[in-house]
């Protein structure tokens, strides 16, 4: 069993002197019956600032559903040392280590977004508890604190931040951890892709007397041509040559031209 837990049952009233909740100590509790609701409490251990840490469920209707809820929050994971309660922010640590097939620019990348983002939003949560609403609330606040700063996030950023989220919690569902991925169900809004225009001799025109330029623009098969003839002796022309005539993303020509 992973931390210390129990559960106990309290209800709403108040004492008529005090004003003062009875919390469990209401003398209807005792007679039993339905009155009041059933709780949890699991203590967790220490997070990396040394400060504790502790989970309260509540509204249960009865023993048998918090005693249920409380087994599920304690039961040990697989590879959980100890069988301890597992969080999100424990969770990521481990999935960022066992990484091994993307390209290096690729954990970089996550490493960044479980740094900035996950891992303070929602690193405190236990992995098993991790919620669709409470994605979608670290989206909201993401969003708006950038706003306050005055760095709005782009659409682009948050897919991606998503998409790092979405892989980390596909691997805890293949480990059978979770049962489903709360990042799938995040809203977001949807990123705008600029439309790409040719470099028509207007567009040239306009670049040179106003040092404006599309956001994405392609050249035509003459000027790509003519790019080409002009840089013949340079020492990547093989590499230039590859990339205009294959098409190749950025990354593939970088390993290209290193080879």
């Amino acid at each position: 069993m992973g931390g210390d837990g129990c559960v106990y049952r309290r209800c709403g009233c108040a004492d008529p002197v005090t004003g003062r909740q009875l919390g469990g100590q209401c003398p209807r509790l005792a007679a039993g019956g339905r009155h009041g609701s059933w709780y949890v409490r699991l203590e967790l251990p220490a997070g990396l600032d040394g400060r504790r840490r502790r989970i309260r469920r509540g509204g249960f209707p009865s023993r048998r559903a918090a005693v249920a809820v409380l087994a599920r929050l304690q039961a040990p994971r697989p590879g959980d040392a100890g069988g301890r309660v597992l969080t999100v922010g424990d969770w990521l640590a481990h999935w960022l280590i066992s990484r091994t097939s993307p390209a290096a620019s690729t954990i970089r990348g996550y490493a960044a977004h479980v740094r900035l983002y996950l891992a303070p939003y929602l690193g405190q949560v236990p992995l098993a508890e991790l919620s669709a609403g409470q994605v979608q609330a670290m989206f909201t606040a993401i969003t708006r604190q950038h706003q306050a700063l005055g760095t709005p996030v782009s659409a682009a950023t948050l897919t991606r931040i998503r998409a790092t989220l979405r892989a980390a919690l596909n691997a805890a569902i293949r480990r059978g951890l979770i049962s489903e991925n709360p990042a799938s169900k995040a809203e977001l809004p949807r990123a705008s892709r600029p439309r790409a225009v040719v470099w028509t001799p207007y567009r040239v025109d306009e670049w040179r007397r106003t040092g404006e330029r599309p956001p994405v623009a392609v050249w035509t098969a003459a000027q790509t041509a003519e790019f080409l003839a002009s840089i013949q002796e340079h020492r990547l022309y093989a590499a230039y040559h590859m990339i205009a005539l294959r098409g190749l993303r950025r990354g593939e020509a970088a390993r290209a031209a290193v080879v």
